[in-house]
């Protein structure tokens, strides 16, 4: 590291030195007058190591404790290290990781700091949650997906096309080719699965449910019992060929092959858990049916013994973001705790036949991931899964086999985050 190729203390008067604005550490009265009697029984014997390079001279990088006791105890001169450091960025890694192991962290300070810098400085998951999750949440990011369809003529995206949006990836391709899955998630392994597969009943995704046109999908929703069963198991093979060996696992289905789910999971090693509802705030009528469906069922499993998080406990687990006031059947089952409740849009505002808004997702990310970690969606659909790990600090690998949707989200992230997706191969 050339910065440190040479060394040597120097005393500066301590007037002369700037703390660093950026600085996440915080120190309690207690360990101050702890290292107060230390200095008046050794003096300041480490030194304090400062940044020489011109556009930051004479600002802290490590010692701003040492430095703020010193003014207190009114020592003039005190021993400094001067690095030359001219980019911010290796700035601030070097003062994390220098103070890694003392004090307490300004969590506030941290949320500035870039995700994969905190976890290669050695920062956990708890350490995460405190920096990302008491704050995070998600929102409709209010993107018109069927405006933005009708916008689509021709698709850019091709079959095998690979993007990467941020810290997110997207792949067109068939979520049953195992090879696929593989090339997208790389050398990462998947933490979570959550996908919401076509689900078989026969719904037309040449169009949007709105029924206000076709947008090119070709999508067979109509498949034969036992194709559609060896359709699904060959997918959640797929994202278990890349998943950790500790995963959660979120399967999204119409509620006649919630069962078939379930048997599946079993097949392919994944511990059935729970079946959670999403309530929706309004539903279609059928009037040739004797009752109103008003819910859609996501068979949610583990592999292992995978993270949970335990800041979301008791009635935080309930989905009930955006939720009406006063809702007969929020309040009949507030003590439930796989009931999702979150605002659905009116059907004409839907295009992609299964679609979902982004703050269904949030309590099942938040409960079962922690910031950084990695989501899998088999079915990227109109990208909801993306913008809610976006929001949540999560990284998303997306797999859609229509190309026109492949656009679709890469219009939706960049709406959102005002950054380019990149082709990646």
């Amino acid at each position: 590291m050339k910065e440190l190729s040479t060394i040597k203390v120097v005393y500066v008067p301590a007037e002369t030195l700037k703390p660093a604005d950026f600085n996440p550490r915080k120190h309690d009265p207690v360990a101050a007058e702890k290292l107060k009697d230390s200095i008046r029984r050794f003096g300041l014997v480490d030194p304090i190591l400062v940044n020489s390079a011109p556009k930051r001279k004479g600002v802290i990088i490590g010692g701003h404790f040492r430095w703020k006791v010193a003014k207190e105890l009114g020592i003039k001169q005190v021993p400094v290290v001067f690095l030359n450091i001219p980019s911010l960025e290796r700035e601030k890694e070097l003062n994390l990781r220098l103070n890694r192991n003392t004090g307490e962290w300004d969590w506030d300070l941290l949320k500035g700091f870039d995700i994969d810098l905190l976890l290669d400085v050695g920062f956990d998951d708890v350490d995460l949650s405190h920096v990302w999750d008491d704050s995070l949440e998600t929102e409709d990011d209010g993107f018109d997906v069927e405006k933005e369809l009708a916008k689509i003529k021709k698709p850019t995206t091709k079959l095998g096309d690979m993007f990467q949006l941020g810290v997110h990836r997207l792949i067109c391709g068939d979520s049953t080719d195992v090879n696929v899955v593989k090339k997208l998630v790389g050398k990462v392994g998947i933490d979570m699965i959550y996908s919401d597969p076509p689900y078989n009943i026969a719904l037309d995704y040449s169009k949007g449910v709105s029924t206000s046109g076709k947008y090119g999908g070709k999508t067979n929703d109509k498949k034969t019992a036992v194709d559609y069963r060896a359709f699904l198991k060959t997918t959640m093979e797929s994202g278990l060929a890349v998943a950790k060996p500790y995963a959660h696992v979120f399967f999204w289905c119409d509620e006649n092959y919630v069962g078939v789910v379930q048997s599946l999971y079993q097949e392919v090693g994944v511990a059935n858990k729970r079946v959670c509802l999403w309530v929706k705030n309004n539903f279609n009528m059928t009037p040739q049916v004797a009752f109103n469906k008003a819910y859609e069922p996501c068979v949610y499993g583990t592999r292992g013994k995978p993270y949970l998080s335990s800041k979301i406990q008791n009635l935080n687990e309930l989905l009930n973001k955006e939720i009406g006031n006063g809702n007969r059947v929020a309040d009949d089952i507030m003590d439930l705790f796989n009931i999702w409740l979150a605002k659905r849009l009116p059907a004409q505002e839907y295009e992609h036949p299964t679609e979902k808004p982004p703050t269904l997702h949030e309590k099942a990310l938040r409960r079962c991931t922690k910031p950084g970690d990695a989501v899998l969606d088999l079915f990227g659909g109109s990208g909801s899964t993306l913008i809610a790990c976006e929001q949540l600090k999560r990284r998303a690998f997306l797999v859609e086999i229509e190309p026109i949707f492949c656009d679709l989200i890469i219009r939706r992230y960049e709406a959102l985050t005002k950054t380019k997706a990149k082709r990646v191969n």
